[in-house]
């Protein structure tokens, strides 16, 4: 089809076309990711993890368990980041084993067995 400068050629809106149009936005609005506000309980959140050792309140950033030094977060919103990223892994399938290895493991979060399940439950329980 040839058109002049200027001049848009019309489109036909089908009902196929409207049902996928609506299918399409459907599915944009199912992956986005939900924030911790619209569902989750950050205070909870926060407090769980307060009250197992692992909030900083601007001292050390260790919790020392049994003479060792388990990480803790500087704030909330560090905290904050990391259930959220716990909530994606577990809508994305993965195992509780999987995450709190990763927890454990990742680089760049508090390498600690201790901290890892804590984390996990509380963001499970509070944000997911």
């Amino acid at each position: 089809m040839t058109t002049k400068p200027g001049v848009y050629p019309r489109f036909r809106v089908t009902r196929w076309g409207l049902t996928g149009v609506a299918a399409f936005a459907i599915a944009i609005g199912l992956a986005s990711p939900t924030s911790a506000s619209a569902g989750g309980d950050t205070k909870g959140y926060i407090k769980a993890l307060d009250a197992a050792g692992l909030m900083s309140h601007g001292g050390s950033t260790c919790n020392i368990i049994d003479g060792i030094c388990h990480g803790q977060f500087p704030d909330g919103p560090a905290a904050l980041q990391t259930g959220m990223r716990v909530c994606r892994q577990v809508q994305n399938g993965q195992s509780r084993a999987s995450i709190v290895y990763e927890l454990s493991h990742g680089e760049g979060l508090m390498p600690s067995s201790y901290n890892a399940p804590i984390i996990y439950d509380a963001a499970t329980k509070y944000l997911c």
